[in-house]
């Protein structure tokens, strides 16, 4: 339930929307729930504007159709650098303060446990039993929580950006030509890479399946064995 999103069972009666359906067709309607579920993953429900190509690519539609539906419906909230949507962030609030509460209660108790250890008080298994805890924590468990986000494709930090350092958007487009799917491997990918540095081994990995059409033939898991070769 940590990536859950409210949905309205009358969203469609919301004016902006009702409109924005008009204008764009169910087809939008679709578009803007999938913005919507690509916004809650996002830190602080909000995205950098620069994302919408790739984005757009991963909707399959065009960054035209995207802007029109996230800049002028009305339904989002836009400056010159990041879009978000008041609703999401509104109905978002729920959680956050039962996150906030959760963090404060696991405060105190790490204190109250801190305490009753250097006063002695707890028995010796009190703290192996603890640590089996902490270990079991999903909320602190950097191997679980890897695990959780293994599905949410990694964005690509400012400076990836720079096409003069990067190539980010080639890279994904190259992965999608190379029908790698697979979020984990493509996630895998973007950090060996650094997110598409340009003259990285990647370039002539690619360059090298791309003009041996024997060689593609043979490939049957694509993500894996662009893995391989680039951990090598």
């Amino acid at each position: 339930m940590e990536s859950y999103l409210l949905h309205d069972a009358n969203a469609s009666s919301n004016f902006k929307i009702m409109m924005m359906i008009q204008k764009e067709g169910m087809k939008g309607y679709g578009i803007y729930w999938m913005i919507l579920e690509f916004l809650r993953v996002q830190n602080g429900y909000k995205a950098d504007v620069r994302i919408l190509p790739v984005l757009a690519r991963k909707m399959r539609v065009t960054v035209a159709t995207l802007k029109r539906i996230i800049f002028d419906s009305g339904l989002f909230e836009v400056n010159d650098t990041t879009f978000s949507s008041p609703g999401l962030t509104r109905r978002m609030g729920p959680l956050e303060a039962k996150r906030e509460a959760n963090r404060e209660s696991g405060r105190r108790g790490g204190l109250a446990n801190q305490q009753r250890i250097r006063e002695g008080m707890a028995s010796d298994a009190l703290p192996i039993n603890q640590t089996n805890d902490i270990n079991n924590s999903p909320s602190i468990s950097p191997q679980r929580e890897t695990g959780k986000n293994e599905e949410v494709l990694l964005l690509p930090p400012e400076y990836a950006l720079n096409k003069n350092t990067h190539n980010y958007e080639g890279l994904m487009e190259e992965l999608q030509r190379q029908k790698v799917t697979v979020i984990k491997e493509i996630n895998a990918i973007l950090r060996l890479t650094d997110f598409g540095k340009l003259k990285g081994k990647i370039w002539k990995i690619l360059y090298d399946i791309n003009n041996s059409p024997q060689m593609k033939a043979r490939i049957v898991m694509p993500g894996k064995y662009i893995l391989k070769l680039l951990q090598n």
